[in-house]
């Protein structure tokens, strides 16, 4: 992947943050990758999925668009790789822009792989206590995001998240341009995309133009119209950065509905101070929602209303809890599995508007 970078020379737009950072990357990438704009910047690529560890982010720079099925194709693809890149590097289609998403999970480590596709242009959309069981501070956290910024080049640029402290005091580690964007969840996405853009000298018309398609982003902060009620679809991960801004916007959107309701999963790898951080959202949920739902272990420091031990278990218990003209969050880690309430929701809807 080194090799194919050094000789194609892609411009790297890379995305970095506790939150938004998913939203943000298919934002930015959405505006990029719009026929007019493309026809003014050449071909680009962007992250797919959650390719964005030390794995993931060596395969898209690659050209795989997805993870090996199978260990038997990942060393179908080991041994084809030289081949491969020798093909890119030479005379095979390749990106003039590259979008990227930077992880700083478990498998994924920002000092590596920024060093492996160091981007012209960082965004960092806001630090929080994510991962702390692997990072143990905030600080080290931030250190690790920071390394992004250490990366860009003199004549690159920097776009932090004005609206979080640590994202915005790394303004101090950037040997480039910073320009500080401020705003939360979508609205945060947008401003930067609007940055980012004028960075490649796309005109502000045709941004908007581009964004107005509003990229679907599955799992994260994606609201549903399913008639009965709404739901806040944001199941896909969580820490407390982003548990709050869902929160928020439970509050803020579901203002007028019959009842807002908190379906909160556990908020994985918060290390010593995990209950600390839960019983906080807890009392958070309690001010923003009319009825809060906890589903797993940790959950139980929420002091929910209802809790259940599975998702199975809630998305089972739901008709007795949800009704029409209800407005719902569900919101948890990955390994929750929260994608199942959502699902039942759904099921829910179409059982309530068959009826009618």
């Amino acid at each position: 992947a080194r090799l194919v970078l050094r000789v194609r020379r892609p411009l790297i737009v890379g995305i970095t943050g506790s939150v938004g950072k998913t939203t943000t990357k298919e934002v930015v990438a959405a505006a990029l990758m719009h026929p007019e704009v493309t026809a003014r910047i050449g071909l680009v690529w962007k992250t797919p999925g959650n390719m964005n560890n030390t794995k993931g982010v060596p395969l898209v720079v690659l050209g795989y668009r997805d993870w090996a099925a199978s260990r038997k194709q990942m060393v179908a693809w080991l041994c084809a790789m030289p081949l491969r890149a020798l093909k890119l590097a030479t005379f095979g289609e390749y990106p003039k822009v590259m979008v990227l998403e930077y992880s700083a999970g478990p498998d994924g480590d920002i000092r590596r792989t920024a060093a492996l596709a160091p981007p012209t242009v960082a965004i960092v959309t806001a630090i929080g206590p994510a991962h702390l069981e692997r990072f143990g501070s905030i600080e080290r956290i931030a250190d690790e995001k920071a390394s992004l910024v250490r990366h860009v080049p003199p004549d690159g640029l920097v776009i932090l998240g004005q609206d979080n402290a640590l994202a915005a005091s790394l303004d101090t580690q950037a040997r480039s341009p910073v320009v500080k964007v401020a705003g939360r969840g979508r609205a945060l996405s947008e401003s930067i995309a609007r940055v980012a853009c004028r960075y490649f000298n796309v005109p502000d018309a045709l941004v908007e133009r581009a964004l107005a398609r509003r990229p679907h982003v599955p799992g994260r902060l994606n609201v549903l119209d399913l008639g009965a009620f709404v739901v806040i679809d944001d199941s896909y991960n969580a820490n407390p950065l982003s548990m709050q801004l869902g929160l928020d916007t439970l509050a803020e959107r579901g203002a007028g509905a019959a009842r807002r309701v908190a379906v909160l999963g556990d908020m994985k790898e918060l290390g010593a101070e995990s209950e600390r951080y839960h019983a906080e959202i807890g009392a958070s949920a309690h001010r923003c929602s009319d009825l809060v739902i906890g589903v797993g272990p940790m959950a139980r420091h929420y002091e929910p209303d209802h809790w259940f031990a599975t998702s199975d278990e809630c998305a089972q218990a739901l008709p007795g809890v949800v009704r029409p003209g209800h407005y719902v969050l569900v919101k948890g880690s990955h390994s929750v599995a929260l994608e199942t309430v959502v699902s039942r929701l759904r099921t829910m809807a179409r059982s309530e508007l068959a009826a009618v």
